[in-house]
């Protein structure tokens, strides 16, 4: 079974090598690795070039974090595809445990949660969850699937149902709609148990930055619409992604105005525009009665 990591870098050259090594010694006999350059103005092109023929490096205009995946996975011709984002890292003998992960269960992706802390070293034993939640999500509802960029792995078959994706600039369309088209539209695992570092900087996009906050709204809307227009099954799913991203802005009497915006010629049609406002007004109340708010 061949294995790819697809590594998604923008302007990270500081983070690119210790990145790109913890991939280049994991102990597992066959897999390539996959650098996509996202338009970098830094060092990063020099640092790839020195790897020569160990990775193999695509490079394009800046065109967002989607349009990454969306190169990565072209270039890509393993059996399992891996993302990583290029400030993190694989602890050692991740590649093997997941892909016997793989083997020894019928199922189509991976996610393994990360640790913060530089150094950790992985777990002897791996605690993994089976999870399927293929019902809830056709009826609108959240799983809980708490692992960034770097923790999710994919079966080809699966992920060529969910990549390529429309793009966006920024993060505001990226990990959140793989995530939950993957568990839409398949069976998979949670490996409890930390098998990646995720490094928090002061130049992440969105992890423990102060634009968390708004970009929060706009991921939700973003994905929420590009899951309803992509899966017919996720319809219900994305207006309650919608709904909570409208919920997330700043007044109630805009909340109208910006349903009309978002969802007029979108997938749910003009007719929703009521529904969704109305359901985002009632996730704001209820948020801010659970704050003790009048």
């Amino acid at each position: 079974m061949k294995l790819s990591v697809l590594i998604n870098n923008f302007n990270y050259g500081q983070y690119l090598r210790p990145c790109i090594d913890s991939v280049l010694s994991q102990a597992y006999a066959d897999f390539e690795v996959i650098v996509v350059d996202d338009g970098s103005t830094d060092d990063s092109r020099e640092i790839l070039a020195a790897y020569g023929e160990r990775i193999l490096p695509v490079f394009k205009e800046n065109g967002g974090q989607a349009s990454s995946f969306n190169a990565g996975f072209a270039a890509a011709s393993g059996d399992i595809l891996f993302l990583l984002d290029a400030d993190d890292a694989f602890l050692p003998g991740k590649l093997a445990r997941v892909a016997e992960i793989y083997d020894r269960n019928e199922i189509d992706w991976c996610f393994d949660r990360v640790t913060t802390h530089e150094g950790d070293q992985p777990p002897a034993q791996l605690q993994v969850t089976l999870f399927d939640k293929r019902d809830t999500l056709r009826k609108g509802g959240f799983p809980s699937l708490p692992v960034p960029t770097s923790g999710l792995s994919f079966r080809r078959e699966l992920l060529s149902q969910i990549l390529p994706m429309s793009v966006a600039k920024d993060v505001v369309l990226s990990d959140n709609y793989i995530k939950f088209a993957a568990a839409y539209l398949g069976r998979g695992a949670i490996v409890e148990t930390p098998l990646t570092f995720q490094r928090i900087h002061a130049s992440n996009r969105y992890t423990g930055t102060s634009r968390a906050k708004t970009l929060r709204p706009r991921i939700m809307i973003a994905t929420g619409l590009e899951l309803a227009r992509r899966y017919d099954g996720l319809h219900a799913l994305g207006k309650s992604l919608v709904a909570g991203g409208i919920a997330e802005t700043t007044s109630l009497l805009k909340l109208r105005s910006e349903a009309r915006n978002t969802v007029t010629g979108g997938p749910f049609g003009d007719d929703a525009i009521n529904e969704v406002a109305l359901m985002a007004a009632r996730k704001r109340l209820g948020n801010m009665l659970r704050r003790g708010q009048s």
